[in-house]
């Protein structure tokens, strides 16, 4: 039988939805099982809470007694990390290693191993860095240190892997991290002492590391008198005259315009100077395809605030895209991605190679020496036509310095001459140098270099200065005044390297011949 309770509670369900629930609910946990359950659930999530906050909070407090630091690829001070892990002797005893060659694919200096075993100096060195699978464990400045190195590939249907480093070093102290900073950096100018590294912009309009090049004496440049040392001497006085800039509000950045025939010097002067001074070079390529005057732009900003930009063969870019007005875009197909007869989709094809940049003069201007254009860089723009460049561009204050590098005189010829066939500089007198005291390889060494030396005698006469300087009179005297490169005459002077007597008798007969040719002026 139903009692007026229950009735009453019917009657109220029926009439108010929301009571219904609360009823049925009420019945639904007044099971014995299902609260246990509950409060099982209950706890659980409890748990795995605390669990979650505890984790926060130890590593909270563990991150506390670090400090971390991040290091994205393309940085300078990237490289210089990566100088300073291939000379630390952890890298060489770890276990867990990625090993790599000098200038093979790396875009970072590889310090060579030190090693017992002979090797032919031939074969590339290698040196050994923490891999990208492990985090590698060192001390420093008896503080622990740990090292993670980090591969990831950009988002999109064309991304490119991406490199960075992350460091965690046991201190509170950030001169500790910046004593090690410092390290890196003098351990990474320690192994570029004798080089010059060469950056060049990737598809991404972002600067990367190709090469490093030994540095050239500037001796070794020879041109009319005074002109390399002006040079020099004018661009060592601007690297030291910031603040004088500062004072008198005037932009902080030197740019030299170098013009004339091929051959006649002008990159390789810009890579003497580079040496001499110090310097990276970036290379500005203005006729690379895709390039635009936004990516210009970032790339001149992204320069550092102590090189040298080369902008080489300006005049082939002007005669081909260089103008004032914007390129017309290419048409593109309506529809960017297809589908496949599956139903899905294709990624876009990739874009056919373009046949130039779109870089105008506007741009070029701007980026030269316009509000954005970086600070502190010293810029140099080579051209081998002069009077085809807009006036707009050769202005004074937009290319403070315009040096004309001419065809070879015939002062140039005979120092060239002198300089090929001078008694050499080789390492039989630095081993001669070293002393009695030898051993069974020295020994071998210097009967090799004994024999070396025996051979090269006979092979190229010995000149003395008397010889050398008829000799040089005679190939100079026969070198048309202003009408060859230097290159030219330093090629034909290759195919006679050991033999200067045929080198003064054959010098007209090979003049003739390139006149002939028509290649003989630049």
């Amino acid at each position: 039988m139903l009692n007026a309770t229950t009735v009453r509670n019917s009657t109220l369900a029926d009439n108010d939805p929301s009571l219904a629930l609360i009823a049925l609910l009420g019945q639904v946990l007044s099971f014995p099982g299902l609260r246990e359950y509950a409060k099982i659930f209950l706890i659980g999530r409890a748990l795995s809470y605390l669990q979650q906050s505890w984790s926060t909070i130890r590593d909270s407090i563990w991150s506390s007694f670090f400090i971390k630091a991040s290091f994205e690829e393309g940085d300078d001070a990237y490289s210089w990390m990566m100088a300073w892990l291939a000379q630390h002797p952890a890298s060489r005893r770890g276990r867990d290693l990625q090993v790599v060659a000098r200038d093979y694919g790396a875009t970072y200096p590889a310090i060579p191993v030190e090693t017992d075993v002979s090797m032919n100096e031939s074969w590339r060195k290698f040196s050994y860095l923490p891999s990208f699978s492990a985090t590698q464990r060192l001390w420093y400045r008896g503080r622990h240190m740990s090292v993670s190195r980090i591969r990831e590939t950009t988002s999109g249907y064309y991304g490119r892997q991406e490199e960075s480093m992350v460091i965690r070093i046991m201190t509170t102290d950030h001169s500790t991290l910046t004593h090690l900073l410092l390290d890196a950096q003098n351990a990474y100018k320690a192994s570029q002492k004798e080089e010059v590294t060469v950056y060049t912009s990737d598809n991404y309009n972002d600067w990367r590391r190709v090469a490093s090049c030994p540095k050239r004496p500037l001796w070794s440049i020879i041109l009319d008198p005074g002109l390399k040392e002006g040079l020099l001497d004018d661009a060592r006085e601007f690297l030291e005259s910031k603040n004088w800039y500062n004072r008198r509000g005037i932009p902080f950045r030197r740019n030299y315009l170098l013009y004339g025939p091929p051959g006649t010097g002008k990159t390789s002067t810009i890579q003497s100077l580079a040496g001499e001074l110090g310097l990276n070079v970036y290379i500005v390529t203005l006729n690379k395809a895709g390039l635009d005057d936004s990516g210009l732009s970032s790339l001149i900003v992204d320069l550092p605030e102590k090189c040298i930009a080369i902008m080489e063969d300006i005049d082939a870019a002007f005669s081909g895209t260089l103008n004032r007005e914007e390129s017309k875009p290419t048409l593109e197909p309506a529809n960017s991605i297809s589908e496949t007869p599956q139903g899905g989709t294709t990624p876009p094809p990739v874009p056919a190679p373009q046949t130039g940049s779109k870089v105008t003069l506007s741009g070029l201007l701007n980026a030269i020496d316009g509000i954005g254009a970086q600070e502190g860089r010293i810029l140099f723009a080579t051209t081998n036509k002069h009077h085809v460049l807009d006036p707009a561009l050769c202005r004074p204050g937009r290319m403070y310095k315009h040096v004309e590098f001419k065809l070879a005189s015939r002062l140039q010829a005979g120092e060239l001459f002198r300089r090929f066939y001078a008694p050499g500089e080789g390492s039989e007198s630095e081993l001669e140098s070293q002393g009695s005291e030898g051993t069974k390889e020295t020994d071998s060494r210097r009967s090799e270099v004994s024999s070396c030396r025996k051979s090269r005698r006979q092979r190229a006469p010995q000149l003395n200065e008397a010889q050398m300087d008829s000799l040089a009179s005679q190939f100079a005297d026969a070198v048309p005044e202003r009408e060859l490169s230097m290159a030219s005459l330093q090629g034909y002077l290759m195919e006679y390297k050991t033999q200067p007597h045929s080198a003064v008798t054959e010098i007209s007969r090979w003049v003739n011949k390139e006149k002939g040719l028509g290649v003989a002026i630049g």
